[in-house]
């Protein structure tokens, strides 16, 4: 009962203290879209935004200081033992304060191998200033037509970060302060450290074993892809049971839905394309506002909370036009008893399906509130984003959109919908491999398991093996071919980990809530998954609900248990769901004499 005590007093301090600063969050976010007003600029904004990283920062490494000698196996409640694992081990947070300032710097300098504008189109930047890989070098990329060109790009980049090692280096040495950060929670081995909340024995094995599960379908879509490349770039001279090379592979990414794109989809005549609902969205929904209320709709038709008047007059507000950056997205803001949302202005079907993915968050935000601090999370990270996916897949159903009468009929032509799963295929299916191969990267790495001298080769053994992706030419130790997604990738907050997750769980949760609506009869082609909308169904809601409500309370296991009666990764949902473009595939491939699969090309250096 005293160490019960004393704990709950720690424990009680340190919620005033996070009061504290939800109250500083909560200025911040009334100041920045005051009404009328003078608004905050942007340098106080980030001011006021420096400052509660940095009371937050100390409240979580004194308070995990502090629990970390608790004996936990002497408490008695649950939820509090449960507490106490949680706010005692911490990730970067928990780097002492001068090495704490030196991996937020190193982030910074990663942040700016691909936001910075850094890189002179061929080597010349007087007649027109340096680019920027993202989002400037990407857009080159997505709209070339000349292979010799997407290799300058991709050249150039790997050149400019590197000069004078610079991005190996910063690499090295923020892998050293993760394994500081490891020492300081007990972990011997790194990787439990990055992996914290998966509090899962071995969690990179079970996302490999996904990968695996997902294998067959992704080598016929390599296969399919790899006859178009050798059609559109001979030059790339790609061989018909090779890899295809990775500034290709970058390109195909960033033309998921480029209407301009190199290869050709299952139907590429006109009549066949997939209608465009830009002008009708403009139309029928004429506002952000009014999809913004359409987003908040879906979620109440399932039995969700409705939002007040209050909500929508204080706590949800326009961004300016300038302020979104280039994505454009829309944040929450939490601070207890409030939620609030700034939102995006753009009018757009992408945004559309994003801002439901912002009202997912918006209304798990929301229930969580009911769990003390320290629980009041998602239970491992990417479990929230997992569930957002699901409404965004929804909401870009054609039965969707002819809900919301921007579509005139609940379904496109059969060669219409293979075309569409053929798109949602290239931006689901190519990226997956890519987000596991940079976190077992980063893991192996951080482990031990990959040595300085081997970097460059490692990884591009995990590109052959994974994704049949190889570099455009032969590289050396010297060289450090890591993609710019992977230096996004580093920050926990964003982490691969993170992606993978919220992707293969979130066509989990989607399959699981669109056979609750049953909106999902397997077998019936008038009701596969790809378009099945679980809107109004108060099952899919009450699954919902009931995880949201749990916070991080529970195991994430045992939260995922709630709406899908599994445990474990599947690639179950992703296969579903692709099930009719897979059986395409397979078809094409043997029309065309094209075997899937590649040589693995062990990596041997010059």
């Amino acid at each position: 009962a005293g160490y019960e005590q004393a704990t709950q007093q720690i424990l009680k301090k340190a919620t005033d203290r996070m009061h504290l600063i939800w109250h500083m969050k909560r200025r911040i976010f009334l100041q920045l879209t005051a009404k009328g007003k003078s608004p905050m600029t942007g340098g106080q904004a980030l001011s006021g935004k420096q400052e509660v990283e940095a009371d937050t920062y100390r409240l979580m490494y004194e308070l995990a200081a502090n629990l970390s000698v608790v004996p936990v196996s002497l408490l008695g409640d649950p939820l509090l033992r449960r507490r106490v694992q949680r706010l005692a081990k911490l990730q970067l947070q928990g780097l002492r304060p001068k090495d704490y300032e030196q991996a937020k710097d190193l982030l910074r300098t990663t942040h700016n191998f691909v936001s910075g504008q850094i890189v002179c189109p061929q080597e010349d930047c007087s007649a027109r200033g340096p680019l920027a890989m993202y989002p400037q070098i990407v857009n080159k990329n997505m709209r070339s037509k000349l292979y010799e060109e997407l290799l300058v790009n991709w050249f150039g980049w790997r050149k400019a970060i590197n000069e004078k090692e610079l991005a190996k280096s910063t690499f090295i040495d923020y892998v050293r302060l993760l394994r500081i950060a490891a020492t300081y929670n007990g972990h011997v081995t790194p990787s439990r450290t990055w992996y914290l909340h998966y509090d899962t024995e071995n969690f990179q094995a079970e996302m490999e074993a996904v990968v695996w599960e997902i294998m067959p379908l992704y080598r016929e879509l390599h296969a399919y892809l790899r006859h178009e490349v050798q059609a559109a770039y001979p030059k790339a001279d790609t061989k018909s049971d090779g890899a295809i090379s990775a500034p290709v592979m970058d390109q195909i990414l960033s033309q998921d839905w480029y209407p301009h794109q190199f290869f050709r989809t299952p139907h590429p005549s006109r009549q066949h394309q997939l209608p465009s609902v830009h002008r009708r969205l403009e139309e029928v929904l004429v506002t952000p506002v009014k999809i913004n209320r359409k987003a908040a709709e879906f979620f109440e038709s399932l039995g969700l909370n409705n939002q007040s008047a209050t909500f929508w007059d204080r706590w949800s507000r326009r961004m300016n036009d300038d302020d979104g950056g280039l994505e454009c997205k829309s944040q929450v803001y939490y601070f207890p008893p409030d939620v609030a949302l700034r939102y995006c202005p753009k009018l757009d079907y992408k945004k559309m399906m994003q801002i439901h993915g912002t009202m997912a968050e918006l209304q798990y935000n929301i229930y969580k509130l009911s769990q003390p601090f320290g629980l009041d999370t998602e239970p491992c990270p990417g479990f929230g984003a997992a569930i957002a996916e699901t409404a965004i897949l929804a909401s870009g159903t054609p039965r969707h959109l002819e809900r919301l009468h921007i579509l005139l009929n609940k379904s496109l032509s059969e060669e219409q919908s293979l075309n569409r799963l053929f798109r949602m295929g290239v931006h689901t299916l190519i990226a997956v491999p890519q987000y596991f191969i940079n976190d077992k990267f980063l893991v192996d790495v951080m482990d031990g398991r990959i040595g300085v001298k081997d970097y460059n080769c490692a990884y591009w053994n995990l590109q052959d093996k994974f994704a049949g992706v190889q570099p455009p030419s032969s590289r050396n130790n010297k060289d450090f071919d890591l993609d710019f997604k992977f230096y996004r990738g580093m920050n926990p907050e964003t982490s691969n980990t993170k992606k993978f997750l919220a992707e293969i769980l979130g066509f989990q949760f989607y399959r699981s809530f669109c056979l609750a609506s049953d909106q999902y009869r397997p077998g019936d082609p008038e009701y596969p998954l790809h378009n099945c909308d679980f809107y109004g169904s108060k099952e899919a809601g009450k699954k919902m609900r009931d995880m949201m409500r749990l916070g991080s309370s529970r195991h994430w296991r045992d939260v995922m248990e709630i709406a899908t009666g599994e445990r474990k990764l599947s690639g179950r949902g992703i296969l579903e769901y692709f099930a009719p473009l897979f059986t395409w595939l397979k078809e094409r491939n043997k029309q065309l004499d094209i075997e899937p699969g590649w040589d693995a090309d062990e990596c041997e250096y010059i």
